[in-house]
């Protein structure tokens, strides 16, 4: 069992070497390997007009491949700390792997409707429990994360968190609710419609809140993959919404490119966070 030793936060000043935070994100051991795979899954994609026949029941094989790499690379931070639900990060990494788990059965619940259900775009469905269920552990892991490190968030960086924040919500007021809400709705399209857009609103909100935080110090690499990965999340998530309002997406379009590059980049920072310890 690994202890919890308590993670020390960097000052501004703070000059003593850390080895584990030194250089960038080009100098974590996987980081070629992340790379490719991002350029791969950009590439089938982008050349998609040459396999037009393929590209549907590809785009719905890669997500949970995809989503399955960020369930693994959670999970081995889990055994890293251990699975004493007792102790404060070992139930935090329990809760992002419950939450990346979801998802997989998210994307293995989609394909089935695609292969086995013949349903093209199965939304709403069954998939979507998995899909927002996935949302609430992760955001629970986030609160736990805060709880204990909130006191090192600074007025400044506040500051710009909350107006990182603020932009958010106002864009999603302006131009995201408007047109997926533009329409009349059955109750439970309403309710999923409203659903993924206060969902991912929190979630960015905390993950920028948290990387409000860390920027900067020990654990900062595995901080701006988790952000960037959740937002490459959302983006694809409000996309799919707003195709699916002006019935216009299809599989293998550009937000499900968005979903791989999201679950990839989840995998590279949960793989980042364990090689930063």
């Amino acid at each position: 069992m690994v202890s919890e030793a308590p993670i020390c936060m960097e000052s501004e000043g703070d000059s003593v070497p850390r080895p584990k935070g030194e250089g960038g994100l080009t100098s974590l051991p996987g980081f070629p390997l992340w790379m490719a795979a991002m350029v791969a899954v950009t590439l089938i994609f982008a050349f998609q007009p040459l396999y037009p026949g393929s590209i549907g029941p590809v785009s719905n094989i890669l997500p949970t491949a995809c989503a399955l790499t960020a369930f693994l690379s959670s999970l081995s931070c889990l055994r890293r700390y251990g699975f004493d639900r007792r102790l404060d990060f070992s139930a935090i990494w329990l809760l992002f792997t419950l939450g990346a788990g979801l998802w997989v059965l998210a994307e293995s619940t989609w394909a089935f409707y695609y292969f086995v259900l013949r349903v093209a775009v199965p939304y709403p469905s069954w998939a979507d429990i998995f899909y927002v269920g996935g949302y609430f552990p992760i955001i629970a892991g986030l609160l736990g994360y805060l709880s204990t490190f909130w006191v090192a968030l600074s007025r400044k960086r506040m500051g710009y968190a909350i107006t990182a924040i603020g932009s958010g919500v106002t864009l999603a007021l302006l131009f995201v609710l408007p047109v997926e809400l533009g329409e009349s709705l059955s109750t439970i399209n309403f309710l999923t419609d409203m659903m993924y857009p206060v969902l991912d609103l929190v979630l960015l909100s905390l993950a920028v809140l948290s990387l409000a935080i860390f920027a900067g110090g020990r654990i900062a690499k595995w901080w701006m993959l988790f952000g960037a990965g959740a937002s490459l999340y959302v983006i694809g998530d409000e996309f799919f919404l707003y195709q699916v309002a002006h019935g216009t997406y299809y599989n293998g379009s550009v937000d499900d490119l968005i979903f791989l590059l999201g679950y990839l980049t989840f995998a590279m920072s949960f793989y980042a966070h364990r090689k930063e310890f």
